[in-house]
Parts: C-alpha cells; structure tokens; sequence
C-alpha cells in the first residue's frame, strides 16, 4: 500500500527546502516523497535541504532513497543536506554511514546557510 508523503516545499536563498510533515519515512511512502522533490533536482547545481524534523522514525529504504536523492543532487552538480534530526533518525544515518555524504545541520536555516555558503564558493 502506497502512502502519500506530506511535505511543504519552499524557495529560500537559491536552497529548495522540502520541510516533511509526517513522523514517519518509510518505504510505503517514498514514491510520493520522491515524486515531490524531484522536480528541484533536476535544474543545474540544485541544492536542497530536508528538514526532518517531524520524523521520528525512518527505514532502511528511506536511508537508501537519501543516498540517492544526494547522488542525484551532487551529479548535477549540486548539495543535499538534512536538518532538523531527531535523535532516533540521526543515530540511523550515522550507523550507516549515510552522513559520511549527506551534511546533518540542526536547524533548516543552518543547511540553507551552509548550501548557499557552498554555492557562492562555487560561483
């Protein structure tokens, strides 16, 4: 059973910020999370932020769907960065080794900071 992904997408200093609105990202609802952020990586150097901070709880296929949202972003040249973690989640993404690629930040405004930081370096 699919399960829509609720999620609040914005435009913040050239970062997309996809803030999600559910407790839980898990397999049954990553169609619907991907469909929605795709379209902000597919433009040149895109950078997003996801902030999870309403997630408490996410599986092993939504580490994967990280992983490759952030191979996707860094392809076109871009950043990827979640924000917001609680502490269940973060302890996840560091068990795997997840944040060895994707930049953990506290707050959204901190990731927005740190990719539009990285994009004027790269101008």
């Amino acid at each position: 059973m699919k399960t829509t992904i609720h999620l609040e997408l914005r435009a913040e200093g050239g970062v997309t910020v996809a803030v999600l609105r559910e407790a839980r990202l898990v397999y049954a609802g990553l169609d619907s999370f991907v469909e929605q952020v795709s379209a902000s990586l597919e433009a040149p150097r895109p950078l997003l932020a996801l902030d999870l901070s309403a997630v408490n709880y996410i599986d092993s296929a939504a580490i994967g769907c990280l992983m490759d949202l952030y191979r996707r972003a860094s392809g076109n040249g871009g950043a990827l960065a979640v924000a917001g973690l609680q502490e269940r989640v973060e302890r996840m993404l560091r068990m795997t080794g997840a944040h060895e690629f994707i930049a953990l930040h506290e707050s959204a405004a901190a990731a927005v900071e740190a990719l539009g930081g990285a994009a004027e370096e790269s101008s």
